[in-house]
């Protein structure tokens, strides 16, 4: 069984995933003693069931666990201390110090791992590492044919066929180009596209493709014979490679020579992943500070890639019916699935050819989709894919509002304004979840506006309107009410009177005293005009504000 250094392990998960909480003194054991501590594998904590035959040397992650808790951190403690393991715990930097103080004691090497980094990722990333040192010792340590690209070819002259290599988003990361190979139109598409063309993506993700262990035959209506072999690492698939042949009595028998190139093709994919990760989280980083008024300095456009598109994604409220007990639970649901959100905004976003940027503020998911060199698949078409996706993966509905191409920082912070705008707006109004533009919503993000300023703005106003709610609290009568639905019935009575429940000569009644109370002009266009606006702006507020 294959292990690894503890302190190679933490190197090995770099770019802010996890770091060294407490190497532990007790009994002598000092920094480097820990450091050389071998991990051969990976449990959850909160498995009694796997616990109960777990081998000295794994790493322990402890889902669930709040360091805060000292009972709980205790006997977390003590059960990687009996099994001879290390422990994994969600720990902010800096850890608080009685934290510290406690896990010191017991000896415990402890690894501190990013609040927001998710327990799946940590799983994956430390049996990947595992699985693909394990190729490398069986490979005789190094990943002969230099790069991706030299593999594909080495492969090509052993077997006589074409070879391509696929990563997860069927992005073509590298192909074989000897003299004479085989090539048909999906080949030739492919390594101009750089992607297995929209055409081939169903024989190219065939579940009997990918579920198998060996190398799996197929050939496609039109296309040549091809050979295909899942790439790897542990129970983790990184991609696959793909041979074609120019014809049925062309291909060899030649599938532990491609199962043996899938294996060296895992350490490559490996580090491409790791690559490719750490330029993510560079971009969610610029995004995030971008949208939090701190964009990078130096930069005109902040670290962001524009011109791009920006979406917002939140949960679409329901009644809850009683499911959640309090505001606080509310709260911790709604943040759980806007976290899910984001992991499935980005790989969904790259699985369909676009480099997306993704932050969380709020309970709310921020998406930039860079126009340039980005998939054939349009925004619309992404958004509707997405929350489709989030629909039966993670059982929740969400609401997607998208801006226009912005090509400056400041109109990239104007489209994040719109698109807030447009959510409470939608949310307010109860709106059926999907996808929706700004633009299509312009007139009710215009209104407002307008209604925000006049609230905001004692200046703004006449006075009618806190004069009318005045008069309504002291007296418990309905005359803002009254006046601000028959003028947004444009003065139709009978639809206002239904609105209100009440006769049409007590409507025509209220808006006469109205008249004769407050010197309320229901013929001028202007005084309508602005008593709509005020109206519209106290409507919410529990008390009549004060004109300054």
């Amino acid at each position: 069984m294959t292990a690894i250094r503890l302190d190679q392990l933490v190197e090995a998960l770099q770019g802010g995933v996890i770091s060294v909480l407490s190497e532990g003194d007790a009994g002598g054991a000092g920094a480097d003693g820990v450091g050389e501590q071998p991990v051969i594998g990976v449990e959850l904590l909160d498995c009694p069931e796997a616990l109960g035959t777990t081998a000295p040397g794994h790493l322990l992650l402890g889902v669930g666990l709040d360091i805060g808790d000292r009972t709980a951190l205790a006997a977390a403690l003590r059960t990687a201390a009996d099994s001879s393991c290390a422990l994994a715990v969600k720990c902010a930097d800096p850890a608080r110090p009685d934290v510290v103080a406690q896990v010191r004691e017991t000896g415990v090497p402890v690894l501190a791992v990013e609040p927001q980094v998710p327990w799946t990722r940590v799983q994956r990333l430390v049996t990947t590492i595992l699985a693909a040192r394990a190729a490398g010792t069986e490979s005789g340590g190094g990943t002969t044919g230099g790069d991706l690209f030299s593999l594909a070819n080495a492969v090509a002259g052993i077997v006589g066929g074409a070879v391509a290599i696929m990563d997860t988003q069927q992005v073509v990361v590298a192909y074989s180009s000897l003299p004479d190979q085989p090539i048909d139109e999906t080949r030739r598409r492919g390594i101009l596209g750089r992607r297995v063309p929209e055409d081939a993506l169903a024989d190219h993700l065939d579940r009997a493709v990918w579920v198998s262990d060996a190398v799996v035959r197929r050939h496609r209506p039109g296309d040549l014979p091809r050979m295909a072999v899942v790439i790897r690492a542990g129970e983790d698939v990184l991609g696959s490679l793909w041979v074609a042949f120019s014809d049925e009595t062309a291909v060899t028998d030649c599938g532990p020579a491609l199962q043996e190139a899938a294996r060296v093709a895992a350490l490559h994919m490996l580090a491409l992943r790791r690559q490719v990760d750490a330029e993510q989280e560079r971009r969610d980083r610029a995004l995030r500070s971008t949208l939090e008024g701190q964009p990078e300095q130096g930069d005109p456009r902040g670290g962001v890639r524009l011109p791009a598109v920006l979406v917002g994604l939140a949960e679409t409220v329901r009644e809850t019916n009683g499911e959640e007990s309090s505001e606080a639970g509310l709260a911790a649901r709604h943040r759980a699935a806007a976290m899910r959100m984001l992991d499935l905004a980005v790989l969904d976003g790259r699985s369909l050819g676009h480099e997306p940027a993704a932050a969380l503020l709020g309970n709310r998911v921020y998406v930039l989709l860079p126009t340039a060199g980005s998939g054939s698949v349009s925004t619309g078409v992404l958004l509707d894919h997405l929350l489709d996706r989030a629909g039966h993966s993670l059982h929740r509905s969400f609401t997607a509002v998208h801006s226009p191409t912005a090509g400056t920082l400041p109109a990239l912070l104007s489209a994040r304004r719109d698109i807030d705008a447009a959510l409470d707006h939608l949310g307010e109004q109860r709106a059926d979840p999907g996808a929706y533009r700004t633009e299509d919503l312009r007139p009710e993000l215009v209104l407002r506006r307008l209604v925000g300023a006049v609230r905001d703005e004692p200046e703004l106003r006449t006075g009618i309107a806190e004069r009318l709610r005045a008069h309504d609290a002291e007296h418990a009568t309905d005359y803002a009410a009254t006046l601000l639905t028959y003028l947004r019935h444009f003065g139709d009575v009978a639809a206002a009177s239904g609105e209100l429940h009440i006769h049409q000569n007590t409507l025509r009644l209220r808006l006469r005293r109205a008249e004769q109370l407050f010197g309320v002009s229901l013929t001028d266009p202007t005084r309508r005009l602005l008593l709509t606006l005020e109206l519209t702006a106290l409507a919410g507020l529990s008390q009549p504000p004060t004109t300054e």
